[in-house]
């Protein structure tokens, strides 16, 4: 299963945030300071991963979650390998999904809707091919590889259907999403509202999100930014 909000290097993004400024440190025990930091750290990505499978429709039970966690960083089975968990996930994906949701978009039909978005007025397209559009510019600086942002999305299809909502804000890192998303992010200012529409390449390609996304699925978000953390 393509990872949603999990960070696929997540302590390579822990170490490289080290060149960010960082609020001062509270005073722990030696033995217990990494331990709070990395356990705080990953807490907070995967607290925003349950969140995203829950926008997904996929509810996590939090106590058979965290005991399960338990078992695996004490070497414990658990009753699925890794690869029988993706495969559980692909396949839980692929039996909730909507009824009217394609199994893909043909290339053509993405790259006409990129098109005429380009065409909107006020739209910047970058070497990327990422669209993005300023609906209400927010100000101050815009945030960097290592921040975490808050905000609310509404993800569509180039058809205009909804596939995803946040309802209300979540928080995330700006290089845990996908590739697009975060170029978009990086352009940015708190208390504006953005619209950034990407190709399937900086989104999920050709396969897509068994369940989720279709395949060559272009995708345009409507994005308030809210702050950056």
């Amino acid at each position: 299963m393509k990872k949603l909000l999990i960070p696929a290097a997540l302590f390579c993004t822990a170490i490289t945030a080290g060149a960010a400024p960082k609020a001062a440190a509270p005073e722990l025990a030696p033995a217990d300071s990494l331990s709070v930091a990395v356990g705080t750290m990953i807490g907070s990505y995967v607290r925003s991963s349950v969140d995203r499978l829950a926008s997904l429709g996929a509810q996590v039970d939090i106590n058979t979650f965290v005991a399960t966690m338990q078992r695996v960083l004490n070497g414990e089975p658990t009753g699925l390998t890794e690869q029988q968990a993706n495969a559980f996930m692909d396949s839980y994906m692929a039996a909730t999904r909507p009824a009217d949701l394609p199994d893909s978009f043909t290339i053509e039909s993405q790259q006409q809707f990129l098109k005429q978005m380009a065409a909107t007025e006020g739209a910047v397209t970058t070497p990327t091919g990422l669209v993005f559009i300023v609906e209400r510019e927010g100000e101050g600086a815009m945030p960097g590889p290592s921040d975490h942002v808050r905000l609310k999305y509404t993800g569509r299809f180039s058809d205009g259907s909804v596939f995803d909502s946040t309802g209300t804000p979540i928080t995330f890192g700006v290089d845990e999403v996908a590739p697009g998303f975060s170029e978009g992010l990086k352009m940015m200012k708190p208390g504006g509202r953005y619209r950034i529409v990407m190709p399937a390449s900086l989104a999920y390609g050709t396969e897509g999100i068994p369940g989720a996304i279709p395949g060559n699925a272009a995708l345009d978000f409507t994005v308030d930014l809210i702050e950056i953390q």
